[in-house]
């Protein structure tokens, strides 16, 4: 398994519309996959499925997000749309066809942007783990959601205290399930190694963002994978809705796995991307 500290002036780059930096990771052959990641993680995250998938004969792209990682720096407007125009730069610059698409968590919200800004044309599928959609916050037509004041109080402790906040939230992260302490630490530490303005700005639009419009549009097929333990993207809320909402949706439900399951629960990951 690669290791998971980044060597990042041996990754190759691109450069955005407005000149920057992105850092992302090609490995493997075939059916190319490309990943995005979790809110606070980076590229690295993928590293257990990337792993076995490039072993399986898929082509495996992974990239940091603006402002995480080894990608540059932004001190800009945090927008979905800024981040799904990235995404389409990657592909471009790679010139991927007939993608796979694999997000978890705030990385979905980018793909299904990016379906819906640039159209399904480099696209085969999606595979969405933990989703954050359609919509996190309450709403008068979204009552069941997270409210605003519950949602601005964690981001004061967030913004208090990174790495405490994220130690606090680790158990709840993973679940019932064994995970190294390494790895706890290694997620742990690429969160706290962003900067406190980007994480607070993307948490915020991460719950803000309202997908359920374009949802009801996206024309391929779309696999999402979620734990019904779920505690930061609860399945209730999320999956069982966006299921709703897509044409062509198939939704795995995998009992007692919480937020993490893309380290708890690789295996099953791992089968279901590989179709």
């Amino acid at each position: 398994m690669r290791t998971c500290a980044f060597e990042y002036g041996r990754m190759p780059t691109f450069k955005t519309a407005d000149r920057t930096d992105i850092h992302y990771t090609d490995d493997g052959a075939g059916p190319a996959l490309v990943f995005t990641h979790s809110w606070g993680l980076n590229s690295g995250q993928w590293n257990q499925v990337i792993d076995h998938l490039a072993d399986k004969g898929f082509r495996c792209v992974a990239y940091d997000r603006r402002g995480h990682g080894g990608s540059g720096a932004y001190a800009g407007e945090w927008t979905v749309d800024l981040l799904a125009d990235d995404l389409a730069g990657l592909l471009e610059h790679l010139d991927l066809d007939d993608v796979t698409f694999v997000g978890h968590s705030l990385g979905c919200g980018e793909i299904v942007r990016y379906l819906s800004r640039h159209g399904t044309g480099r696209a085969h599928r999606a595979v969405l783990v933990a989703a954050q959609l359609p919509l996190l916050v309450q709403a008068p037509d979204n009552p069941d959601g997270v409210p605003e004041g519950m949602l601005n109080a964690m981001l004061a402790d967030l913004e208090s205290d990174v790495r405490q906040w994220c130690i606090d939230n680790c158990p709840p992260f993973f679940g019932d399930h064994p995970v190294s302490s390494e790895m706890v630490d290694w997620t742990v530490d690429q969160i706290a190694a962003a900067p406190v303005e980007t994480l607070l700005a993307t948490q915020r639009m991460g719950a803000y963002t309202d997908y359920r419009a374009e949802l009801a549009q996206l024309d391929l097929p779309v696999v999402l994978i979620h734990g019904d333990a779920d505690v930061s993207a609860p399945i209730e809320l999320t999956a069982r809705r966006a299921a709703m909402l897509l044409p062509h949706a198939e939704l795995v439900e995998i009992p007692g796995a919480a937020h993490g399951l893309y380290l708890t629960h690789a295996d099953r990951v791992i089968t279901e991307i590989a179709g």
